[in-house]
């Protein structure tokens, strides 16, 4: 049944496409926009097993639905994109569907005060071990969702403040695994800062953070977080911006048995514009983290990423990108008082090469790589080869 239906999906959205397309086009709708993208992968390691690793060819197909809005005083943007994967040798299950919805809306209620919101919903089946550069928590089915809510008012020329809120719930389909790890997490918090110089912006920022798991029962995992810090944004150049945060961040668990802990955090980021053809970005950051190990409550992750964006000529480009996470966890942040500390290590690098066909289509290859390395669960590494075809309809 679940594979009628997908592939009924396919089917009607395959010609849908060029018929939301045309009719767009036809009552001057040129806020819409939608997007395709096919590809054939090869995956050398599908279950991320260390020995005896199982290959498959995929065919994934990628759809997307983007429009944006701009009105007097409003900005309104919707983006939906259901993505499906078909393997040829996967068991038991051969098919995934996805499906990313987000939806973005600013508004200024005066010259100084503006409100922005943002919605961001997931569905996904067996979802990858690595999202953007951070380690989702298990190989399972879930839904999750994230709510973001600020409103910004300037008092004078160059001094701002902003108050903000986040909502985020995840939620496992396979019960034994939901019953551990399903949590939402509500944070709120509030800045202020002024422009130093026209390229030199400082801040400060307090914020609070409660996060709850539904069913904890002996073993309970809530905690409550608050981080102080401090914000500085700065232009060096036309074509070199920089950030960093750095502060300060305190949890406390419910449970009695787990201790208080606190560590400083920051996040360093670099933006360089190194010529008309080349774009660099590089980050670093270090801060407590939700536990991706179970039973441990905590970690202590430092991450590091590089892009680098490159147009070898007109038609031509190359997209490389790079990232390394140390995950630390100790014995004294667990639920199994007899756990010992350890370490994960996760790196992953991926390039892509695409050629511009004219305007609208472009050929693509890539190639993905993932090793993970772990003093708690089976270690392996993973190689994807892809050649697409992207298209803006």
């Amino acid at each position: 049944m679940k594979n009628k239906n997908v592939l009924t999906w396919l089917f009607v959205t395959s010609l849908a496409l060029p018929v939301v397309s045309t009719l767009a086009a036809e009552g001057g709708q040129n806020w819409w926009e939608v997007r395709n993208r096919v590809r054939v992968e090869y995956d050398d390691n599908i279950y991320e097993s260390a020995q005896d690793a199982s290959d498959s060819f995929k065919l994934i197909e990628e759809v997307e639905f983007h429009g944006n809005i701009q009105l007097q005083q409003s900005f309104i943007g919707i983006r939906y994109r259901p993505s499906f994967t078909y393997w040829t040798d996967r068991d038991p299950d051969d098919t995934d569907l996805h499906h990313d919805l987000d939806l973005v809306l600013n508004h200024r209620f005066t010259p100084n005060t503006r409100m922005g919101f943002k919605n961001t919903f997931r569905i996904a089946e067996q979802p990858e071990l690595i999202e953007n550069g951070a380690q989702i928590r298990a190989n399972d089915d879930y839904t999750m969702n994230t709510t973001d809510l600020n409103a910004e008012h300037s008092f004078t020329r160059n001094v701002f403040g902003r108050i903000g809120g986040r909502y985020k719930i995840l939620e496992y389909d396979r019960a034994e695994l939901a019953e551990t790890d399903n949590y939402d997490i509500w944070s709120a918090g509030v800045s202020g800062g002024m422009r130093i110089k026209p390229e030199t912006t400082l801040s400060g920022e307090y914020r609070y953070e409660q996060t709850s798991y539904d069913n904890t029962g002996d073993l309970d995992r809530d905690s409550s977080s608050q981080y102080v810090g401090l914000n500085l944004e700065q232009t060096f150049s036309p074509t070199l911006l920089g950030s960093l945060r750095a502060g300060y961040q305190n949890k406390s668990f419910d449970a009695d048995e787990i201790s208080d802990e606190s560590s400083p955090y920051f996040d360093a980021k670099l933006t360089m514009v190194a010529s008309k053809a080349t774009r660099i970005s590089a980050g670093i950051g270090y801060s407590m983290f939700e536990a991706d190990v179970y039973p441990f409550t905590s970690q202590d992750r430092t991450l590091a990423s590089l892009s680098v964006a490159h147009d070898i000529t007109a038609r031509v480009a190359l997209y490389v990108t790079g990232s390394y996470q140390l995950s630390e966890y100790s014995g004294n942040q667990s639920l199994d008082q007899t756990a010992s500390d350890g370490e994960e290590e996760i790196l992953q690098a991926s390039a892509r090469l695409a050629y511009m066909i004219n305007r609208s289509n472009w050929i693509e290859l890539g190639y993905q790589y993932l090793d993970l390395s772990s003093d708690f669960r089976e270690e392996f590494d993973r190689n994807r080869v892809s050649i697409g075809w992207r298209t803006n309809l």
